[in-house]
């Protein structure tokens, strides 16, 4: 770390084995085979898990390290717990920022037919967690009127170098909470990781 910047490099970060807080669960596997599954990725080319501009390619944004758990059963419902370690923190902050520009950029999309609705979008707002965060919340529209209730929750958050994202699909608002939590948890646990919180 230079002078306390924060902008020292990372390129030899690393995110340790079992370190994600759903990781243990996802490495013991499904309690219900055939009614349960996770994925754990550790591919730098994966998008967020909130990419509310449904952008494709191989991001390029200085990321060094990335890892991310994936929940889903036949309810159906969903979970994500992903983990992006960046370069500097200028990096780090600027993938923030743009999923803030994301959100207004393309507040709605058109869904395939057969979807709950004609269109999804998200709403976004400021949290208090970290150095700064998002609590997002997906709807489907149905001719120009929104559902009343979410079908998915977002919480990204960035401290320091690292941006860290829990999301919950199909169990209403009452899983805000849950990955609120989550996501303090990790702001704290982050900075056991080196370079991260300086």
């Amino acid at each position: 770390m230079l002078g306390g910047t924060g902008m020292a490099r990372a390129d030899t970060a690393e995110i340790p084995k079992r370190f994600l807080l759903t990781e243990r669960a996802a490495i013991a596997g499904p309690l219900m085979e055939d009614e349960e599954w996770w994925e754990i990725s550790t591919s730098l080319s994966r998008q967020l898990e909130l990419n509310p501009c449904r952008r494709k390619g191989k991001p390029r944004d200085g990321r060094v390290a990335m890892r991310t758990i994936t929940y889903s059963n036949s309810a159906p419902s969903g979970s994500s717990e992903q983990l992006v370690l960046y370069g500097n923190t200028k990096s780090a902050h600027a993938a923030l920022r743009k999923l803030r520009t994301d959100l207004t950029r393309c507040p709605k999309q058109a869904m395939p037919k057969g979807s709950p609705g004609s269109r999804f979008g998200y709403v976004g707002k400021p949290l208090r967690v970290a150095d700064e965060a998002l609590f997002v919340a997906g709807y489907f529209y149905n001719k120009g009127k929104r559902e009343p209730d979410p079908s998915e929750l977002v919480v990204v958050a960035r401290r320091g170098t690292a941006l860290f994202l829990y999301t919950d699909i199909g169990n209403g608002l009452e899983a805000g909470k849950k990955i609120v939590g989550q996501a303090k948890k990790m702001a704290k646990k982050v900075c056991d990781l080196s370079r991260v919180c300086g």
